[in-house]
């Protein structure tokens, strides 16, 4: 009798493996411009709520990717690193002085 459930689960896997490899031959459904809108806000929501319970999960993950982001628009530890393509603020004729420092004088 055992024999017969085991060489039932092997035909069903069988089954299903070929349900899903014609599945995958298939074109996709055609759907309209206002479902595919639909469907990409539920999909950033799931993404949002996702990221929030990585957060929750991991937090030296999240300050991470804070650190990261940090580095990448040129700040670490708050202060801004001169680099070789930052470009001068309008106006200012030193590097000392801010626009608002030169206008008052």
């Amino acid at each position: 009798m055992d024999d017969w459930i085991g060489l039932a689960i092997i035909l069903l896997i069988i089954i299903g493996g070929l349900f899903a490899a014609s599945r995958l031959g298939a074109p996709p459904e055609q759907i309209s411009e206002e479902e595919f809108e639909r469907r990409a806000r539920e999909g950033a929501h799931t993404r949002a709520a996702m990221f929030a319970l990585q957060q929750l999960l991991h937090p030296k993950a999240a300050k991470a990717i804070e650190v990261q982001q940090d580095l990448k628009h040129g700040y670490y530890n708050k202060k801004k690193i001169p680099g070789d393509g930052d470009d001068a603020e309008p106006g200012a004729d030193s590097p000392g002085k801010s626009a608002t420092e030169e206008r008052d004088a």
